[in-house]
């Protein structure tokens, strides 16, 4: 009995170091996921998915994140060990389901005070072999109705061609600045989109076609994004936010490209191009260009952009311009309260009126100041007063804005 004693003691001990590398490699693993996945949003509960479909998030968001191939294992290996039990599927995986919900109410001097179920979003994303992903939205805007049907807000199959780089094929947000990656509610502090934004950037921009994208590591806290792109591109609408399409109006395709260096998953500068014919003839273009910054200091995140854009028109017009910035900083405390503020511009002439073109004419300032209460990292309650004001070819006007929100992502 005593022999059986000692055996059992001394494998114990000899099984104590790998226990203890294995706790402490889970625990390296929960820092990596929480940096690298909380980089850009609130990083989901372990709990939430099980192991199988954690592989297929991975597959899908793993590449914008700058994981190694060591990094990698150990978030797995740390999800895999926090995941819900359910059952494991196998390949083609069954698909995952997300979305979100939120409602928002708006007072203007300047226009009818309004409740607003602003939009439902369900997503599924899922694997159908390991090296082919694939990712849909389907979006209800304002209620739907005749006038605002549902729709595609994206869809694509994702090819992995090595490690660290993909192909996307299909219905994609076109890789321009880096707003649009952040337009869902609990991504955006606030309950407006800079309106730069919204008219140069033309938030949500998707466009079928084909984007390269990958990572390139040039040292352990220092990694490149890229993405290059041919797309449909911008068409003849009233002004560029009108231009969205996803068939195409001519045959001249459109190029672009987004470079971003992110050093120490904390900062991250990037620079975006694109060019592209917009009438149906394909004899005048647009081309556009952005910078962008993101920072993190503790719990304050600093994010700014700046874009520029210019139409050619036909002669006698000028060609219509457009640029504009903001600059954005928020605090979170305690993880339940963010105070928020925003300072952007405007400044957007175009007065082609051919080929489907409106006069357009943009010349603001705004000032936000916001602040959300996260009910937990998946409810927000958001409050936001915009203060508006006009640049020198506007005459002053009175509308500055009240907006509040409620949004839940599932």
């Amino acid at each position: 009995m005593k022999s059986k004693i000692f055996t059992i003691f001394i494998l114990s001990l000899l099984t104590l170091p790998l226990s203890l590398l294995s706790q402490a490699r889970v625990e390296q693993g929960k820092e990596l996921y929480e940096l690298k996945c909380g980089r850009c949003h609130f990083a989901y509960a372990p709990q939430k998915y099980s192991a199988e479909e954690w592989k297929t998030i991975m597959a899908d968001m793993g590449p914008q994140s700058g994981l190694t191939e060591e990094s990698e294992k150990l978030i797995f290996e740390y999800l895999e060990k926090e995941a819900s039990e359910k059952e494991k599927g196998s390949l083609p995986s069954r698909p995952v389901f997300a979305g979100y919900i939120y409602s928002e109410f708006f007072a203007s001097p300047a226009s009818t005070n309004t409740f607003d179920i602003h939009y439902l979003n369900v997503s599924i994303t899922g694997r159908l072999h390991e090296r082919v992903s694939y990712r849909a939205e389907f979006e209800f805007e304002h209620g739907g109705g005749k006038e605002e049907p549902p729709f595609v807000e994206w869809a694509y199959l994702d090819l992995l061609l090595m490690r660290n780089m993909g192909v996307k094929i299909g219905a994609i947000l076109a890789p321009f600045n880096r707003f649009d990656d952040f337009h869902a509610p609990l991504e955006n502090f606030l309950v407006t989109r800079p309106q730069m934004s919204r008219e140069i950037g033309v938030s949500a921009w998707k466009e079928v076609g084909l984007n390269l994208h990958g990572n390139v590591f040039l040292s352990e806290k220092l990694y490149l994004n890229y993405d290059a792109y041919v797309i449909n591109g911008l068409g003849a609408g009233s002004r560029l936010r009108k231009s969205r399409q996803y068939k195409d109006n001519n045959d001249a395709k459109s190029l672009g490209f987004r470079l971003s260096g992110v050093y120490n998953d904390r900062w991250e500068l990037g620079t975006s191009y694109y060019h592209g014919a917009w009438d149906d003839d394909g004899q005048f273009n647009v081309n556009m260009y952005g910078f962008y910054f993101l920072g993190k200091m503790g719990d304050a995140d600093i994010y700014a952009e700046y874009s520029n854009a210019l139409s050619e028109n036909p002669e006698p017009i000028d060609d219509g311009k457009a640029d504009g910035y903001f600059i954005q900083v928020s605090y979170l405390l305690k993880e339940k309260f963010r105070p928020t503020i925003r300072y952007g511009t405007l400044d957007y002439l175009d007065l082609g009126d051919m080929f489907g073109r409106k006069p357009t004419d943009y010349d603001t300032k705004a000032l936000a100041l916001g602040f959300n209460y996260y009910l937990t990292r998946a409810i927000v309650f958001k409050v936001e007063y915009n203060i508006i004001g006009e640049g020198e070819r506007k005459e002053p006007a009175d509308n500055n804005l009240l907006a509040f929100q409620a949004a839940v992502r599932f």
